[in-house]
């Protein structure tokens, strides 16, 4: 475990989350800190969770990077607690669950709203802590790191990592919700982009010229914008970080403050691929060499009376 090395535990989530009480019983979190570090083990690689154990546990260690421990700690630190909060809203006691407020009444129920508020802002923390320690590990491209699966496997895509995919569709830069789209991306990229852009493909992606081509351009634009609309239908929008799900909210013209119903999801997921389908012809166009026919005047129908701002 890369906590309480020195029987510090409750004191270390203290200093890396701001709000869990240093004279709590560390025990009662145990298990909690051992499921979240599991499931950061799932996107960064146990290789790279065992690199920042072992520089814990042995500080004085020659070429010992105390930077990646940390890094590696908040994550963990924040969601592990976050579960730990949610668990004890609740007393869970041999006759059943129940509920426990001072009866001079300096302590009050809080709404509903506020506790979902609450985990809403400790979830982004989660998400921006796993995006620092993946941008960390790409820049300083440790072996543990660049042998992972995920690693090997983005680098086979046209785009890959999450500063290069934020370019052409703005995910706030996110490297973990990057690392969640892998597999659309690749789908896109295979089944549709790929097929489309013909003989040469091998050489667009292995292109690395700044400024890019424009066939480049066109089609990491196609395969966002695919990779996109696939994750709007069949992920939850919880695994979306909240910024990229307000600008779609904002976008498709409801309340920031309303959740998104099937049928929003399913229409701006419609746009996507629509825009999708646009770039691949822009692709397509550029691969040859041919003019691009701008539409200077948009298409009329005379029995269509109305128009759109």
């Amino acid at each position: 475990m890369i906590f309480n090395k020195d029987g510090q535990g409750a004191k270390e989530l203290r200093e890396l989350t701001a709000n869990y009480y240093a004279n709590n019983d560390f025990t009662k979190v145990i298990g909690e800190i051992e499921l979240a570090t599991e499931e950061l083990a799932q996107l960064v690689g146990s290789k790279v969770i065992e690199l920042a154990e072992s520089y814990y546990l042995n500080p004085e260690k020659e070429g010992t990077d105390t930077g990646i421990v940390r890094k590696v700690q908040r994550p963990i630190a924040l969601l592990a607690t976050l579960r730990l909060y949610q668990k004890n809203d609740l007393s869970h006691e041999d006759d059943g669950r129940k509920f426990k407020v001072a009866t001079d009444g300096s302590e009050k129920l809080p709404w509903e709203w506020q506790l979902d508020r609450d985990d809403a802002l400790h979830l982004e923390e989660y998400y921006k802590a796993v995006d620092v320690l993946i941008r960390y590990l790409n820049d300083k491209e440790l072996k543990e790191w660049t042998d992972s699966d995920m690693y090997k496997s983005a680098q086979m895509l046209i785009i890959r990592n999450g500063g290069s995919f934020d370019t052409y569709f703005p995910i706030n830069k996110s490297e973990r919700m990057f690392l969640l789209l892998l597999p659309f991306i690749r789908e896109a990229q295979q089944l549709t982009v790929k097929r489309a852009y013909g003989a040469g493909w091998e050489a667009l992606l292995a292109e690395s010229s700044v400024p890019e081509t424009d066939a480049h351009f066109a089609a990491c634009k196609a395969v966002a914008l695919l990779a996109m609309s696939m994750a709007l239908r069949r992920l939850s929008l919880g695994a979306i970080p909240g910024g990229v799900i307000r600008r779609f909210v904002a976008e498709s013209g409801m309340n920031a403050s309303e959740p998104a119903s099937l049928n929003d999801v399913e229409r701006v997921a419609g746009w996507m691929a629509d825009d999708a389908a646009t770039w691949i012809d822009e692709m397509k166009r550029a691969r040859d060499g041919s003019m691009i026919d701008y539409e200077l005047l948009p298409k009329n129908d005379r029995r269509n009376k109305y128009c759109r701002l």
